[in-house]
This record gives C-alpha cells, sequence and structure tokens, in this order.
C-alpha cells in the first residue's frame, strides 16, 4: 500500500521521544494512528461527517453515550463493545449472539454510514459508533469469555489493592506510562515497521477477534497478584495492540469509503 509506505517514511522522520477496550487514552491513540493511516479521499467523506471533529476527539464519544439514563445507551448497546467467544472456539463458530456484538455493531453502523439517504445525525453518530468499537476491540480482554466477562471477574491484587484483569488492560498499563495521547502515537508509530503497517491494515473485525483471542495465554497471569515482571512484560504486547487497533479502524475506514487504492 503505498499511501502507508510514504506515511511511515515521513513518521520514521518526524517522530518524537516520549517525555493509559482501551480506557480514554487508549481510545484517542486509536483514532490518532487511524487518522495517520486514512486516504484523502477517505479524510473528506470523515470530514463531512464529523466536520471538525477528529478521529482521536470522536474515539470515546460511545462510552460518554452510554452514561446516559436512556435505555438504548445504557442497556441495548452495552453488547456492542465487546464479543463472547467459548474457549477453544473461533468467532464464526461461536456465531453472534441474540443481542448482538461488536462484530455484528460494526456491521450496523456500517450499513448506516454507507447510506447516504439516512440523516446526517445518524450517519455521523454510527461513525463515531465504529471508531469507538474498532478501538475496543485492539484491547485483548474485548474479545473474552463467557467464563470471567473478558477479565471482569478475574480478580487480581495490584500494589496491594484489589483490581481486575480487564481493568488494567483497558487503562492501568496505559496510564503507567504517563504519556499523553499525542505522545503514545508518536512513541508507536516510530517503532512499527512498513512490513508490520501493511500486515496489520486488515479491514476485517473477525481477524481482529480471532487474533485478539490468540492472546489470551499472555494476558493471563500466572499469579493473582500482578507483579513488576508482569507488568513490564506486558508492555510489548500492549504497544502492539494499541497500534494494532489503530491500523485496524484506518483499514475499515478506507474499506467502508471505499476510494482508496495502491
Amino acid at each position: 500500500m503505498r499511501f502507508i509506505r510514504a506515511f511511515l517514511a515521513g513518521a520514521l522522520a518526524l517522530a518524537s521521544t516520549p517525555a493509559m477496550a482501551w480506557g480514554p487514552t487508549g481510545h484517542r491513540v486509536s483514532g490518532a494512528i487511524a487518522d495517520r493511516f486514512i486516504c484523502g479521499t477517505t479524510r473528506l467523506e470523515i470530514r463531512d461527517l464529523l466536520g471538525v471533529e477528529t478521529l482521536a476527539d470522536a474515539a470515546n464519544w460511545a462510552d460518554y453515550m452510554r452514561m446516559q439514563s436512556d435505555p438504548y445507551w445504557s442497556k441495548t448497546t452495552f453488547n456492542w463493545h465487546f464479543v463472547t467467544i467459548p474457549d477453544g472456539k473461533t468467532y464464526t463458530q461461536a456465531g453472534v449472539p441474540p443481542q448482538g456484538d461488536a462484530v455484528s455493531a460494526l456491521a450496523k453502523f456500517r450499513a448506516v454510514v454507507r447510506d447516504r439517504t439516512a440523516p446526517l445525525t445518524a450517519r455521523r453518530d454510527a461513525l463515531r459508533m465504529i471508531i469507538h468499537i474498532a478501538g475496543d476491540l485492539g484491547q485483548p480482554l474485548h474479545s473474552g469469555n463467557a467464563r470471567d466477562r473478558g477479565g471482569n471477574d478475574e480478580i487480581v491484587t495490584l500494589r496491594g489493592e484489589q483490581t481486575n484483569l480487564h481493568t488494567i488492560w483497558d487503562s492501568t498499563l496505559i496510564d503507567s506510562e504517563q504519556m499523553s495521547y499525542t505522545e503514545w502515537t508518536d512513541y508507536l508509530l516510530a517503532r512499527i515497521t512498513s512490513k508490520q503497517a501493511i500486515a496489520w491494515s486488515t479491514p476485517d473485525p473477525v481477524a481482529w477477534v480471532d487474533e485478539a483471542r490468540a492472546l489470551h495465554p499472555r494476558v493471563y497471569p500466572k499469579s493473582k497478584t500482578i507483579d513488576g515482571d508482569y507488568l513490564y512484560n506486558a508492555r510489548p504486547l500492549l504497544h502492539q495492540q494499541m497500534t494494532k487497533s489503530g491500523l485496524h479502524l484506518a483499514a475499515y475506514l478506507n474499506d467502508l469509503f471505499g476510494h482508496c487504492s495502491g
């Protein structure tokens, strides 16, 4: 992909040195990375829907909406931020649950964005949902199992206090490095190769899910006490998945609007 190679050449020259699905920072990073890899025509389509709002700005909109008392946001959309797959199965083997999931929600909102007869507000909000859900699926525990609800019921101890594994991967690991989302973006993009960027730029959400699910042996700790070794050794995987979530989003948006080539 020529535009990926062209971007990386510039990024490696300009990337700054650093001085946390994902929580707010992680979602902004996903949007900011995607913004570097969308092609020009995709950017114009997004601008028509979001105006001056950036992908990083829009990335947390869905979580803010979940705070509302409206049952649609507080209950109906709840299951659209993750997928649940029984151990030993792929996403396709598990199938879509009646209440839907992140993959089926992406398809739903994709159809709305592509429908140019739909109201602008509906298309805008559908795009915001896509931006957020794609970020969610980069977090390995958003491709979870019913046994512990994607690590939410996996209680662990960190620095003498109880928390859960999902929270550690949503935000604790990210926040512990004390970088802003713009610093994170530059830091991550300075460390990927053109080959990795191309390999990770798949627009297929099912592939994202199965890849994330396969990471669970590296995500689940051997001990209920999270120590420094676990946190340190989790960093490369965290960095990979944060980068992937942005590249996945860019690939999905380029494919959605269908104008990119090369």
